[in-house]
């Protein structure tokens, strides 16, 4: 029951702000609906970072507020006289409301299927790196009574942290009651198999316009890629990534659509444009590198548009359409981007990923869309070979220059050579190919689909010449139309087989081999998790457990809300707590070490053995002293599992 009242509260949290905001500016149907998700993580994430300001602590209650507030303001800034962008009616006709419907469900059942069968558990974790991190800055969130993004990164000692995602899923737990795990998963499935799709369906009808077959494609072609969603909530475990990446389909939508280059404008520029600067606040606060992301994404079409107008101006006399403004103003937004890319991006001592293939193997990486080292999407890539023939022949040089520049930072960053020029062109995603590995699939999406529309033209105009001329009669016409249907329908069930092959499976494969909970789990084995589950009973709140983070046993944080002296395995540490973690073991002979104890009011420990995660790469912290504590009459055993077990501090008195 948990899991469907959670469940129910992420499809409300992730799409009624949005939809709210969203009508009030005055979209409608496919619109509305595919920016929704979009404006609600700016609304939560934004809202989150202004509540402080408001003297507001962290609820529900803040996102009803922005919300209320936002679609007030366009309401009565519709009914001033400036206000002059008219509301779009959804024109959709019942074949055209089918398909979009039977789309989303099909992609929504492929992703959800694939990413439930990963998890496994709903209330399992990832046994990850950055997980830590992740499940402890939630409970971070409720405690501190604030998300902003400005100061959810205190919990390590560091400041900005882009925390939309923290945001929602605190929300979530909040109205569900849920488990912050529970929270966590049920949020990545909805936003995989909700928000993810209906973007591209959105993306695929400004690409092709508003037809059945482009639709369709975009529904299983979304499901298609092992890349995204599976990747990024398998690899790191990045989820600020994984929401800023579901969001970005549909913001490249708007932005095409708001330079006049799409094929269907059921949003008017205006209103595409007004939705597209509304959503930016979020995709920036659910990860910088998706904003980043556009960049390349843009920069052909800005280019394009920027020449289109210069030509339609080029007779005008007046300042700003003079040619050496127009050349200007193209050159200012070269400097701006020139400028974010520089400045955007992590410390350079923090990008340190390598490149991992030859430079072959990363060129067939993007022709058989396989993501990285692993099998090829077949058909897939079919379509996308034709799309990109299509893209030329249809003069969408738009399309084509997103394709490019996307393609070729990931191929720098999985085969180019280090130095300084890998790491100006793909530092901002830490120079690591997993990251572009999983943006791919937003700009190979719209190709394929064209690929797969332009192959169901060819064909049927191949089909409609074989039919005889006898055919004029009206059981003739009957037979006709239904033997289109069941080959539509037939070639939608083909391409529903054919991409969910071996590349879908390998990465449900590895992403179920990270949520598996067993004996020798990476963070945290099933004897460790018996033992936090039961710490809440056991544990005073307001007392401080000890534990070595690299082994998971931080995550009491998390899992039990007892708090614990490094919620992540990096950051900053006091002086206070390196000396408990180095000397512990020796508290009955050392004063030093017990004064530690007492300003930390540090009272347990948690003893989760000298598995680490990660192998302990990177470690520079000695957490020596927090081995032996019984044997050396530091410590009683409060309870155990397993080798898991939890200690009393008992040396230092009370």
């Amino acid at each position: 029951m948990s899991e469907a009242t959670a469940f129910c509260a992420a499809l409300t949290i992730l799409f009624a702000p949005g939809a709210v905001v969203g009508w009030t500016v005055g979209l409608r149907g496919l619109p509305l609906y595919a920016s929704a998700p979009a404006l609600s993580v700016s609304l939560v994430a934004s809202a989150a970072v202004l509540s402080p300001y408001a003297g507001l602590e962290w609820s529900v209650w803040s996102v009803v507020a922005a919300t209320i507030l936002t679609g007030v303001l366009f309401l009565l800034a519709q009914k001033s006289r400036w206000w002059t962008l008219k509301k779009v009616a959804a024109e959709y006709c019942l074949t055209q409301s089918v398909a979009v419907c039977g789309a989303l469900a099909i992609a929504g059942v492929l992703v959800a299927g694939r990413m439930i069968a990963a998890i496994s558990d709903p209330a399992a974790i990832s046994q990850t790196f950055d997980n830590v991190f992740h499940m402890n800055a939630v409970q971070f969130i409720q405690d501190q009574g604030s998300g902003s993004s400005l100061t959810v990164g205190e919990m390590t000692g560091g400041a900005f942290y882009p925390a939309a995602w923290h945001d929602l899923v605190s929300i979530l737990v909040e109205v569900s009651g849920a488990s912050i795990p529970v929270g966590a998963n049920v949020l990545n499935v909805c936003i995989g198999a909700l928000v993810w799709p209906t973007g591209c369906v959105y993306l695929a009808q400004t690409v092709v316009g508003r037809r059945p077959e482009a639709v369709v494609s975009a529904g299983v072609i979304s499901a298609a890629f092992g890349a995204y969603p599976l990747l990024m909530v398998d690899f790191g475990v990045l989820y600020p990534n994984f929401l800023a990446l579901s969001v970005l389909p549909v913001l490249l939508a708007l932005a095409i659509r708001t330079l006049k280059l799409g094929c269907d404008e059921t949003a008017t520029p205006g209103l595409a444009g007004i939705a597209f600067l509304g959503a930016l606040p979020g995709l920036a606060l659910a990860h910088p590198s998706g904003l980043m992301t556009l960049i390349p994404l843009l920069a052909p079409a800005g280019v394009i548009w920027w020449w289109q107008w210069n030509s339609r101006n080029a007779s005008h006399a007046f300042f700003w359409s003079s040619r050496l403004s127009r050349i200007l103003m193209l050159a200012a937004a070269g400097a701006v981007c020139f400028a974010l890319w520089k400045l955007v991006r992590p410390p350079e001592a923090a990008a340190t990923w390598p490149p991992v293939l030859s430079a072959p193997a990363a060129i067939w990486n993007i022709v058989s869309s396989s993501g990285i080292a692993r099998p090829e999407s077949w058909v897939v890539m079919v379509c996308t070979l034709l799309g990109l023939v299509f893209a030329v022949i249809t003069k969408r040089y738009w399309l084509l220059g997103a394709y490019l520049a996307l393609t070729v930072l990931f191929f720098m960053a999985v085969a180019g050579q280090p130095g300084r020029i890998r790491t100006f062109l793909v530092g901002v995603w830490y120079n690591d190919p997993q990251r572009l590995a999983a943006a791919l699939p937003v700009v190979i999406l719209p190709v394929a689909v064209l690929g797969a529309v332009g192959s169901w033209d060819f064909f049927s105009r191949r089909f409609a010449k074989v039919r005889t001329t006898a055919e004029s009669s009206a059981g003739a016409k009957l037979s006709g139309q239904t033997g289109v249907t069941a080959t539509a329908v037939i070639t939608v069930l083909l391409l529903v087989w054919g991409t969910q092959q071996q590349n879908l499976a390998a990465a449900e494969a590895s992403a179920r081999h990270n949520y598996a909970l067993t004996g020798d789990s990476a963070l945290l084995d099933t004897a460790e998790m018996g033992l936090l589950n039961r710490i809440r009973d056991e544990v005073p709140k307001g007392s401080v457990i000890v534990g070595n983070p690299w082994n998971g046993s931080s995550l009491v944080y998390a899992i039990a809300q007892r708090r614990t002296l490094q919620p992540h395995v990096l950051g900053a540490v006091s002086d206070d707590a390196r000396e408990v973690f180095s000397n512990l073991n020796k508290a009955g002979v050392s004063p030093a070490v017990c004064s530690s104890v007492h300003r930390l009011n540090a009272d347990y420990v948690l003893d989760f053995g000298n598995r680490e995660v990660n192998n302990g790469e990177g470690r520079t912290i000695d957490y020596d002293g927090l081995s032996n504590l019984k044997a050396n009459g530091v410590a009683d055993v409060v309870d155990s599992q397993g080798s898991a077990t939890l200690y009393r501090i008992t040396a230092c008195g009370e």
